[in-house]
């Protein structure tokens, strides 16, 4: 290995902002402020990884200095069993926000050689004693992205491929939070300029936009409010969203004010997790003149139990809806993936309306996995990626390395911890140190065990000498206690600052438009 490079930031062109966060202004008004949280308890896995923060963090970039010191790639899975040419998977990283390095969180996650590797912070029992231990699980198959301009030059394929025609569909899918909305604005405002300067002189580009919510469904094209329309079975036997508005655009500006106008109208709640987190599937189809078709779809983010732990009862069944309709999702892309001649089209509206897409060989389809890199996130960034693999023809779990961690801990000094050699040097340093002739059995210990009386056969029978000797053993074994209490209250001071934080790990709602770490 020769670099090792890690996610802790993403360079950026402009703010990364979370899902929905560049077209909040198009909604009009706030989401609010960042409210209060529910306390999750001492012993929650994500308060504990929170907690011990600093281990953690040493244990990961040891591993990277490791793996950069070892010159060695990652483990590797073998060759995939997916079919390349119609179906790939991609991963962008965000970088951590500031509010979440505010309340403890550490980056979990490292790219080292092209390689993602996430680590998982957990503690087991080693030879009758808990210890902190790190869990580096590798997926060596899924294409990482960097930045903005990466994102877009690796997707832009599915943008030829729909010019020469063909049927090209990109899911986005993660956790709430994780930057789906914010790459889907990235080919936004990119797709169109190049759509356009492909095509014939004076060709139009027709686009259609609905949001899937629960089992209903809503126009994004239409007049606001937005109206709701009916899912028919057509005589192709797909589903399809009757009565949506169909737009069409002449020029790469006209399309992209659509696209955002679209997004602006898009159903979106404050969560813990994202102030603005979309509760509904996005779907944008670009219908080209020549047949060809380009299909962005913005899924809603998946969330775990300790996430819907603050949610209403209604957006406790959105999630509920999310999560099923995901599944189905996974299944239908998995079974293209491995080349199944059935795809379970039919478990949910969702896969209904994106039959095409989903069932028909000569079309393209990618997904691009979100993830986010904070710790507590850990359970649903390994849940993304695991779907990724499984997406990709391979389920098998991702290769891991583990490591026990070191603890920061006070480490003592002064006369009572010192060796022969340790009171020797200290006795040389001192004024009257040539005056103390030691036996060759007497160690810090030993010596502090003796009282001041009994000193002066080691000090020639110089009972001054033997005060002084008395005297500078005490100083230096308060001046050792001083420091061990200094330390002992700098580790203090970091565990309460933690235990503090625990009850932030769940929040009802996130702050707006959150800063990435520099």
């Amino acid at each position: 290995m020769t670099q090792e490079e890690t996610v802790e930031t993403v360079e950026e062109s402009e703010e990364w902002k979370p899902e929905k966060g560049e077209y909040t202004a198009l909604k009009g008004g706030s989401m609010g402020h960042m409210a209060g949280a529910t306390d999750v308890g001492e012993n929650d896995t994500r308060t504990r990884r929170v907690a011990n923060a600093k281990t953690y963090m040493n244990g990961v970039a040891e591993y990277r200095l490791a793996c950069a010191a070892e010159s060695a790639d990652v483990p590797s899975l073998g060759p995939s069993t997916c079919n390349w040419v119609n179906s790939r998977t991609f991963l962008r990283v965000r970088p951590l926000f500031e509010h979440e390095t505010d309340r403890g969180e550490w980056n979990c996650a490292s790219l080292i050689n092209g390689t993602l590797v996430v680590h998982e912070g957990f503690e087991k029992m080693n030879k009758g004693a808990k210890v902190k231990a790190l869990r580096h699980r590798t997926f060596p198959k899924i294409e990482p992205f960097m930045d903005d301009e990466s994102t877009y030059e690796g997707l832009k394929y599915l943008v030829r491929e729909a010019i020469a025609g063909g049927l090209t569909t990109l899911f986005m899918l993660g956790m709430t939070g994780s930057g789906k909305t914010y790459c889907t604005n990235i080919i936004h405002s990119r797709a169109p300029r190049d759509l356009f300067a492909e095509l014939p002189a004076g060709s139009i580009v027709k686009l259609t936009c609905f949001e899937i919510l629960g089992k209903r469904c809503f126009d994004l094209c239409g007049s606001e409010p937005k109206q709701e329309v009916q899912m028919r079975v057509g005589e192709d036997g797909a589903t399809h969203a009757r009565g949506v508005t169909e737009r069409v655009a002449r020029d790469p500006e006209e399309l992209q004010e659509l696209l955002q106008a679209a997004v602006g109208q898009r159903e979106v709640a404050a969560t813990g997790t994202n102030a603005t987190s979309s509760r509904s599937h996005a779907v944008y189809r670009l219908q080209l003149e020549n047949g060809g078709s380009y299909t962005v779809i913005d899924l809603a983010g998946n969330e775990g139990n300790l996430e819907m732990s603050q949610h209403s009862k209604k957006q406790m069944e959105e999630a509920a809806e999310i999560n099923g309709s995901h599944s189905a999702l996974r299944a239908c892309l998995h079974a293209r993936a491995v080349g199944s001649p059935h795809v379970p089209f039919r478990e949910s509206v969702l896969t209904r309306v994106l039959r095409d897409p989903l069932t028909k060989a000569d079309a393209t389809t990618a997904v691009l996995s979100c993830l986010s890199p904070a710790c507590t996130h850990l359970e649903l960034t390994l849940r993304t990626l695991k779907s990724a693999m499984a997406l990709m023809g391979d389920v098998k779990e991702a290769p891991a390395v583990e490591s026990i961690l070191k603890e920061y801990s006070v480490q003592k000094g002064g006369p009572s911890t010192w060796d022969r050699a340790a009171l020797v040097a200290w006795l040389e340093e001192q004024p009257f140190g040539s005056h103390v002739t030691l036996p060759d059995n007497v160690t810090g210990p030993s010596i502090m065990k003796v009282a001041q009386a009994r000193l002066a056969p080691f000090c020639g029978g110089d009972k001054e000498v033997a005060q002084e000797l008395f005297t500078a053993l005490r100083v230096a074994s308060k001046e050792a206690a001083a420091r061990d209490l200094q330390q002992r209250r700098e580790i203090k001071s970091g565990a309460v600052q933690a235990q503090g934080l625990k009850s932030k790990v769940v929040q009802k709602r996130a702050p707006i438009n959150p800063a990435a770490v520099q």
